[in-house]
């Protein structure tokens, strides 16, 4: 009977950098992950900044520590309300390029050319991912009317697969989102994203195990 492991004793099989076997510590460019999660850019004369709604308390703090390495945190970086946590960048000049990418006018949408790496597939996995019985779910942003064919929630199912961790793409409950099943590529997956954030344990990918 093949089932996921959940303990620490699966954890420990391989071990692991924590950025990843493919992954250096974040880059700017990796923000790009958190836009697959439903991160919103805002400009302004100041200059741009990146928020995200997460569910967790390590979410916002794992990823106020990204910011916070990466040289654009502020202060506020994690806003509380009664159910989620909001984290943002500062208003900086150094993400203007990196929002102009994302952004028209006040429209926000997939940029031509778009690639995740295994950086940006962290981060989604930081502000969106979890286990569930049947393998790992990586949520995408709310669809539009257009369904499974919103061209976010689409691009991303398109990464996984480049990054050799293609997905089943769900348009309803649990989703939406994309759920890696198989053990060669949530294998695949821990290779990518790495060791757990501080927190995470419980919501982080782990190989199949027999």
């Amino acid at each position: 009977m093949v089932h996921l492991g959940r303990d620490r004793d699966a954890l420990s099989l391989t071990q692991y950098s924590l950025f990843g076997a493919e992954a250096a510590e974040p880059a700017l460019p990796d923000l790009d992950g958190l836009m697959l999660a439903g991160g919103q850019w805002v400009r302004s004369a100041a200059g741009a900044r990146l928020s995200v709604v997460v569910a967790d308390r390590w979410r916002a703090d794992a990823l106020a520590a990204v910011f916070a390495g990466l040289g654009v945190d502020g202060a506020g970086a994690v806003v509380a309300s009664a159910t989620q946590l909001a984290v943002r960048t500062a208003f900086t000049p150094d993400l203007v390029t990196h929002a102009a990418r994302w952004t028209r006018g006040a429209n926000q949408g997939l940029p031509a050319g778009f690639a995740l790496g295994a950086g940006g597939l962290r981060l989604w996995a930081v502000a969106a991912g979890r286990r569930d019985e049947a393998g790992y779910l990586l949520a995408t942003a709310g669809l539009t009317p257009a369904g499974a064919d919103d061209p976010i929630h689409r691009a991303a199912g398109a990464q996984l697969a480049r990054l050799g961790v293609a997905a089943v793409s769900l348009s309803h409950r649990p989703g939406p989102g994309w759920r890696v099943t198989s053990a060669r590529r949530l294998r695949r997956l821990v290779e990518l994203v790495g060791e757990a954030p501080d927190g995470g344990r419980d919501a982080w990918p782990v190989p199949m195990v027999s």
